[in-house]
């Protein structure tokens, strides 16, 4: 992929394409897996003539186009949507099953409880509604959240400084057909088709990445 992808990347549909290719990447290079693929060898150097990427991350993603989470070890990374599946099987959690067996704190099952009765919400709304601990906790909440695949960025409220943000919805209401696909891959099946895409990339089964980065 560095052959093929090194500066390539100068507009979003060649972003698309990229992570089309590769399956899944990380915006940064990854500490201590530098060859892992990532959107900022892709980019390469700036080039002034290029639109800025900063917002292709959320456009693409809200447009369904490839999955934008914090499935790297809680880095931020690029999901193809034909991969999505299966680490949704392999990463996933239920939230109901979290809630049933006690396992979501009091500050996440408050968050997760206001995005399924209000969501798509905006951040700066849901905050406004939410406890003192739960508010401290967001941030961190959300990552976590979002890491499960049990909520989701669907919006944002703005593209300035002031004004951006992030509206949150359920994975079940925005990409419901990527949850039935999940369900019918399965976790097993998802691991191995997950170490078989790795290891094309140089990450072979019981690589450390597997218990510093999934």
């Amino acid at each position: 992929w560095l052959a093929r992808w090194t500066g390539a990347v100068r507009t979003p549909a060649d972003m698309l394409r990229f992570v089309d290719d590769v399956g899944c990447c990380t915006r940064q290079a990854l500490p201590g897996f530098p060859d892992f693929p990532n959107q900022q060898a892709a980019l390469g150097d700036p080039d002034p003539m290029s639109p800025d990427p900063w917002f292709w991350k959320d456009d693409l993603h809200i447009q369904k186009h490839l999955c934008y989470t914090r499935v790297f070890g809680g880095r931020p990374g690029f999901l193809s949507y034909t991969l999505l599946p299966a680490m949704i099987a392999a990463n996933g959690a239920a939230a109901d099953e979290l809630l049933f067996n006690g396992a979501m704190s009091p500050a996440a099952r408050e968050i997760y409880v206001a995005i399924e009765k209000l969501g798509p919400i905006p951040i700066r709304d849901l905050k406004r509604m939410l406890s003192a601990d739960a508010r401290r906790a967001a941030t961190r909440v959300l990552h976590t959240l979002d890491r499960q695949f049990i909520i989701t960025k669907t919006g944002i409220t703005g593209r300035t400084l002031g004004s951006y943000g992030y509206v949150w919805d359920l994975v079940e209401r925005f990409a419901p057909d990527m949850l039935d696909a999940a369900d019918r891959l399965g976790r097993d099946a998802a691991m191995e088709l997950i170490r078989q895409h790795l290891a094309a990339f140089g990450v072979p089964p019981g690589s450390p990445f597997y218990q510093k980065v999934l």
